[in-house]
This record gives C-alpha cells, sequence and structure tokens, in this order.
C-alpha cells in the first residue's frame, strides 16, 4: 500500500481543519488535509460544483467566510485531499483513507481531527418513508446543488438549524407550508436568558431568519413537534401534537398537515467514530445527551499528539471551530518544535478570547434546546429504530428482555449499529431506550464501539490494492 508522509494530518476540511491547517501551515508545517467532499468548506460553508450560479438563499456571509476561509488555507505548504474517505488507522499516527488514487495510508507526527456533526435522529411512526429528509440533508442539497423538494415542504424538530434551513427554503423558491418546533421562543428566550447576549451578531442573524418566515407566511407551531408521518408509499402528511415541558405529546391536540416532504431534524451529534477508534476518552454531557471528547485548552485529546476540533467534538458553530482549529494548529506547531509553546500562545490570544466571549451563548443555545424524555415515547413497538438493519423497537426492547445487559449485547443481538452507517442513525435511540428499560442513565450505558471502516467503502477497492 502507498504511504505518504507530512507534519500535520487535518481530517476534515471545514471551517475547523481549514483553520488549523492555515495555522499549522504559517508556523511551517507541513499538512495534508484529507476530506470525502468534493470541495473544501464543510457544511455550513459547503461550495457548489463549478459553474453553478448561485442564488439568494445560498449566497451570503457563510458563502463570503467559507471562501475566504479557503483562501486562507490555499497555503504551498498544505496539500488538500479531496474526495477521500478517512475510513480506519492500525496504529499511532496513521490513518487508512480511499480515495480517486486508490488507497493510501497517511502518517504524520500530529493528527487533527474536525469531523464535524450529523442529524441527530428520532424514531417515529413513518419516519422512513420516502419523502422524509434530515433537515442537514436538505440544507446540503440546497447548498451543494441549489435543489430544494419538489412539493409542499413541512420542517420539524427544534434547535437553530430548523430556523436556518426554513429560511433558506422559503428563500430558495420552495412551498414551505409550516414548521413545528418543540420549542416556543418565549420559553427559550426565557431559558437562554442575557446569555444570549454574548453572541449578539448570531442572535440577530437568528432574529433576521425568523423575520423571513414571517413575511413569507409560514405557519409556526410551538411547542409541538411530529408525532407520525402519513403515507403509503411515500409522505403523504404529517401528524404532530403540542408538547409538554418533558416534550411529551399532550392529548387532543393533534393536528394532521397535508404535505408531500418532512424534514426533521432535532439539533446535532458530533461525528466521534473517529476519536473513538484511536482510543480517545469520551466524557457524556448530561445537559445535551452526547458523548464528547475530553479535550485539553488546547483541544488536545487524551491520545497525545490527537487534537480534536469543531462541531465534531462539540456542537457550537462554524465560528468557534474555526477558532478552536487555529488554536489547535498553532499547537501543533509547537509540538513539532516549529514555534515555542509562548509564540503558539501568543499567535492563539484573540482566538481564545473570542471562545470565551461566546462560551455562554454556546452554553445557553445547549440548554435551550436540549432534548426531552418525551422524544423516546414517539417510537411504536413495530417502529423501525435502526434503518440499515431494520431492527425495530420491539426487536430492542425483546433483546432486553431475554437478558441482553449491555449496549454491545444488544447490538450482537439485534444487530442494530451494524449497518452501513455504523449507528449513526439508531446509536442514541438504542442508548436511550437501553438505559430506560435497564434503570440506568445513558453514561452508564456508554457509546457504540468503532471498528474499521468507520465509514463505508468498497470491499472491492480495498482488495485491488
Amino acid at each position: 500500500m502507498r504511504e505518504e508522509t507530512s507534519d500535520v494530518l487535518v481530517i476534515g476540511a471545514g471551517p475547523g481543519g481549514l483553520s488549523a491547517a492555515a495555522a499549522a501551515a504559517d508556523a511551517g508545517a507541513r499538512v495534508t488535509v484529507v476530506d470525502e467532499n468534493t470541495a473544501p468548506g464543510g457544511q455550513i460553508y459547503r461550495q457548489p460544483p463549478d459553474g453553478l450560479v448561485e442564488g439568494r438563499a445560498v449566497a451570503g456571509r457563510d458563502r463570503e467566510r467559507g471562501r475566504a476561509l479557503i483562501r486562507q488555507a490555499s497555503h504551498p505548504l498544505v496539500k488538500l485531499t479531496l474526495d477521500t474517505t478517512a475510513w480506519g488507522s492500525f496504529e499511532p499516527g496513521t490513518v487508512e483513507t480511499l480515495g480517486p488514487d486508490g488507497a493510501k495510508r497517511l502518517r504524520a507526527g500530529v493528527l487533527i481531527l474536525s469531523t464535524g456533526a450529523y442529524d441527530r435522529s428520532v424514531a417515529l411512526p413513518g419516519w422512513t418513508l420516502p419523502g422524509v429528509f434530515s433537515v442537514g440533508g436538505a440544507q446540503a442539497l440546497l447548498k451543494g446543488q441549489h435543489i430544494i423538494p419538489e412539493g409542499r415542504v413541512f420542517l420539524a424538530g427544534t434547535g437553530p438549524l430548523l430556523l436556518v434551513v426554513a429560511s433558506q427554503l422559503v428563500g430558495a423558491g420552495a412551498d414551505v407550508v409550516g414548521v413545528a418546533d418543540a420549542v416556543s421562543t418565549g420559553r427559550a428566550l426565557r431559558v437562554g436568558g442575557w446569555d444570549l447576549l454574548h453572541g449578539r451578531g448570531l442572535l440577530l442573524d437568528g432574529a433576521s431568519y425568523r423575520a423571513s418566515l414571517i413575511r413569507a407566511r409560514v405557519p409556526w407551531h410551538a411547542p409541538a413537534i411530529p408525532i407520525a408521518i402519513g403515507g403509503r408509499d411515500r409522505v403523504e402528511s404529517v401528524t404532530i401534537a403540542r408538547v409538554d415541558e418533558s416534550w411529551t405529546p399532550v392529548p387532543g391536540t393533534e393536528r394532521t398537515v397535508p404535505t408531500d416532504v418532512v424534514c426533521l431534524g432535532f439539533g446535532l451529534v458530533p461525528s466521534t467514530e473517529f476519536l473513538r477508534l484511536l482510543g480517545c476518552q469520551l466524557s457524556y454531557q448530561t445537559t445535551t445527551g452526547l458523548f464528547e471528547p475530553v479535550r485539553s485548552e488546547d483541544f488536545e485529546t487524551s491520545v497525545r499528539n490527537v487534537f480534536a476540533v469543531g462541531d465534531g467534538t462539540r456542537i457550537a458553530g462554524a465560528i468557534v471551530a474555526a477558532h478552536e482549529g487555529r488554536i489547535a494548529g498553532l499547537a501543533a506547531a509547537a509540538r513539532l518544535n516549529l514555534l515555542s509553546p509562548d509564540e503558539a500562545v501568543s499567535r492563539s490570544v484573540a482566538a481564545r478570547q473570542e471562545l470565551e466571549r461566546l462560551a455562554k451563548f454556546t452554553a445557553a443555545i445547549e440548554r435551550m434546546y436540549a432534548p426531552r424524555e418525551g422524544l423516546m415515547s414517539l417510537a411504536e413497538a413495530t417502529t423501525v429504530v435502526c434503518r440499515c438493519e431494520d431492527v425495530t423497537r420491539a426487536d430492542i426492547e425483546g433483546a432486553l428482555g431475554d437478558g441482553a445487559m449491555t449496549l454491545q449485547q444488544v447490538k450482537s443481538w439485534t444487530r442494530a449499529g451494524m449497518g452501513p452507517c455504523q449507528g449513526r442513525m439508531c446509536e442514541l435511540n438504542v442508548v436511550a431506550l437501553t438505559a430506560r428499560r435497564l434503570g440506568l442513565v445513558a453514561e452508564a450505558i456508554g457509546p457504540l464501539s468503532a471498528r474499521p471502516p468507520v465509514k463505508p467503502v468498497a470491499l472491492g477497492d480495498l482488495a485491488a490494492e
């Protein structure tokens, strides 16, 4: 197998990865950046293919910020390796990849992971019907290809991304017939409180998105969640209901809305599979219900010379990711003796100050949209929880009733989490169902184990090498 060596290897060409690469290269490090997309930028700064004319819904400050960051990372010492999947690691300082040129083993003195996040999936009746998108998936199609869903579109879930994508779809000309948010605006502001003012610019962006929906007269249902998606061969309707403080549907408040497309978004989940594969320690966060890596003030993980930044560690957005990436890139350069520790710190002062300013805002957003217990009541016995392996809630509870005592046993007995997505779609649901049945907290259950390949790769491609 072919090998390539660099000083710093960055996985992920989003804001965190690009910022880390630029900072390390400016200090003299030879940097390789690997990303599975065909263009750098990540989700928030996703770039359209060459020659595609930009629409007003996807152009704007995010696109300009992304282009500026891409220019910054266009350094002679930075090698961008795109359309390439990082799928495994079998020894320290190495990453196995598969791209257009075949399989390669990349070696580096320091690894920086900026693997991004994916949509939190919530199992409910009808969520596997054709016509159901994740909010992030709908945004990726819009930003990457300027494609909008055909027909009537209903968005449901909660969190900032729900509002952003609803506004972007309206701006792109989609027929958005409603939005259901589990958190009302009044409650969100009460929970967030004065801490929201630490992110005034982001708060104003949110107000602008909301205003665009008001101008378009898009019905806003809150606090409400989807409890079922109807249809035979594809989506035909969505049933929503008002919810109480625990997000449990209130009987008698159900309402069915005819629609052709449903976009679901209950927040984002850090993509920690590669961190788990490398043996990095994770810590359970009770506020968000997520497992996040333990990191130092320079964003080094529990494994020496492995750093992690951005939404692949904690959901905080592109601006925070870029600042974290700069700090990690400088720390990597210092670890390689290209900078003194003092110089690395001095170059990162502005980034650290911005992170400190935004910390309270990030914590407020987490409090506002933290998932509640009621979501776990939506799946019925026959509802599919693991889409890849067609495992239902009854299958999972049956395994637990038969004596399964750990998450790994549930996985082995039912195959939940063994499919191509490696548990990304079902892990949190399986963890919650297992914890509830065993009377344990989710932290005691733990995340699913990670095994290579952490991303789907064709066995034939590897065999050819």
